[in-house]
């Protein structure tokens, strides 16, 4: 119904953000991270605000999306930096460089950026399955206290946790199958797969984009639960 296609219009905005002001800016040599992380921001924030409109769940699912995905994408920049991880190993690297037009290009962040439109759904689902469930709780009953709220919103968060974590890896899997045939047929040992570059990146996304939602869930919990009890109690008072 009406949620569906307020949905529908959040995808078409997050298309549009990335299709008309993420690969513009990066391809001028702009700094991909930055670039990714302030589309991140505003995708999740208008798509929210679409969808539920401004209150307890959208505020709370907003500020639980980005710190999840801002923490992602910190986490794949601590270990590229560290693995010797970079656009440079991606598959397009050279196909890139070629069509380049000029030496700004920024290609070192684009695996970061990736990763950050990569897990901001999945995050932005469980920031909304859990600030949704804490607010129909207090909507059933508002003598539920904070700790309570925060409790049944972190137990709602480990279950969605555990599979949206199992998706992005297995998305991440299906996406590299043709790879891990290629690995399969020619009986390559484990230490030389592992150390594979495409490997180590797919590896390197499906961590990142776990520990986003890992991040994701207690923030949504105690912020939705706080501002459904605390906020409601100084209404009241008012």
């Amino acid at each position: 119904g009406i949620k569906g296609f307020k949905a529908l219009l959040g995808l078409a905005f997050a298309i549009i953000g990335v299709t008309f002001v993420l690969i513009p800016l990066t391809v001028r040599g702009n700094n991909a991270i930055l670039v990714s992380i302030g589309v991140v921001s505003v995708v999740s924030l208008v798509c929210f605000i679409i969808f539920d409109g401004i209150g307890i769940k959208s505020i709370s699912a907003i500020i639980a999306t980005i710190a999840g995905v801002s923490v992602a994408g910190l986490f794949a920049y601590i270990v590229q930096s560290i693995g010797h991880l970079s656009g440079f190993n991606m598959s397009e690297a050279e196909s890139l460089m070629l069509i380049a037009k000029n030496d700004q290009f920024y290609i070192r962040g684009l695996l970061v950026a990736g990763i950050l439109i990569s897990s901001l759904g999945a995050v932005m689902d469980v920031a909304m399955s859990i600030a949704s469930t804490v607010n129909e709780l207090v909507s059933i009953n508002p003598d539920l206290s904070f700790q309570r709220l925060f409790k049944s919103g972190m137990n709602v968060g480990k279950d969605a946790m555990g599979t949206m974590a199992n998706t992005l890896i297995l998305a991440f899997t299906g996406s590299s199958l043709n790879l891990l045939l290629l690995v399969f047929s020619y009986g390559i040992s484990f230490s030389q797969f592992i150390n594979n570059d495409s490997i180590a990146i797919e590896l390197l996304q499906g961590l990142a984009g776990s520990i986003g939602i890992i991040v994701c869930v207690p923030i949504a919990a105690f912020i939705t639960a706080f501002i459904s009890k605390y906020g409601e109690n100084k209404k009241n008072r008012q």
